[in-house]
Parts: C-alpha cells; sequence; structure tokens
C-alpha cells in the first residue's frame, strides 16, 4: 500500500496538535487519490488550504499523489513577501 508523508503550516499545525497527529506523519493511501482528496479525508476544511507542496513544490490540489510523496498543506494568510519566495504568490487552484 502506498503511504505519504503529511505536514501542516500555521493554523493548521494547530489542529494537527489538537487531533493528536504528528506533524509530519505517515498516511497510508487507501488508493489513488488526489492532494485535494486527502485533505478531504483528513477532514481538514477546504477553504482552510491554500496551496499544497508536494514534494517540496506548489503543486495544484489536483496533482494525484504517489508512494513516497510529503505533501504540506498551508493555511490562506501568508504574508505577501513569503507568499513570493515560496512560489504561490500568484497560485491559482
Amino acid at each position: 500500500m502506498a503511504r505519504v508523508e503529511v505536514r501542516a503550516f500555521g493554523k493548521l499545525q494547530k489542529l494537527f496538535n489538537k487531533r493528536g497527529w504528528t506533524n509530519p506523519f505517515n498516511y497510508e493511501l487507501k488508493k489513488n487519490i488526489t492532494a485535494d482528496e486527502l485533505r478531504s479525508e483528513l477532514d481538514i476544511a477546504k477553504e482552510d488550504v491554500e496551496v499544497a507542496f508536494i514534494n517540496r513544490s506548489v503543486m495544484p490540489l489536483s496533482t494525484k499523489l504517489k508512494d513516497g510523496d510529503r505533501v504540506s498543506f498551508v493555511p490562506g494568510g501568508v504574508p505577501s513577501i513569503h507568499r513570493f519566495n515560496l512560489g504561490f504568490y500568484d497560485a491559482k487552484e
């Protein structure tokens, strides 16, 4: 079965802590899913995720995940200079 490493930033770290999840934690994929479907499976509200990094690159939430991927969810509200430096200043999707 495929596994991915899941990380959270900003206020999502508090959600992970509240649920008793380590940051990062390994998650076993039951089927081939996208980053957005993973967000849904983890019961993270859509409005709480602005962008996903997959293997350290900003990727669309529609990206299919593979065994060994590192997925990081970033909430909205990251200051503009950091958004630019991280590569999602103008991210759509």
